[in-house]
């Protein structure tokens, strides 16, 4: 029982965020630092159904679009994460050719 209530309580955690989210994006760019960095890591950090759940709402998305447009620099894939996708290819590139030499047919 305790499981499901910790459970519950978690999704209506997770819910307060995503509408304190949506409050301080409605009144963007009216919002302190602190705010635009609670909004940058909701973004960045949430869960991808509650970001969509997010941009879905019709009253948020001008504002959040706004908020994006000012804040590209915090969205874009730097060159270290382009290299770890690269390396991270690459190695299971490696695994599958080690793997088909191991099985592959004399």
């Amino acid at each position: 029982m305790a499981t499901r209530r910790s459970q519950i309580e978690e999704v209506r955690a997770i819910r307060s965020s995503r509408d304190r989210v949506a409050r301080l994006l409605s009144r963007y760019p009216d919002v302190s630092d602190q705010h635009r960095r609670e909004i940058l890591d909701f973004l960045k950090e949430g869960r991808h159904i509650d970001i969509g759940l997010l941009t879905a709402n019709d009253n948020v998305r001008p504002r959040l679009d706004a908020f994006m447009a000012d804040h590209r620099r915090h969205f874009q894939i730097d060159l270290f994460d382009m290299v770890k996708a690269v390396a991270v290819i690459a190695a299971a590139m490696l695994v599958l050719a080690l793997l088909w030499e191991i099985v592959r047919p004399v």
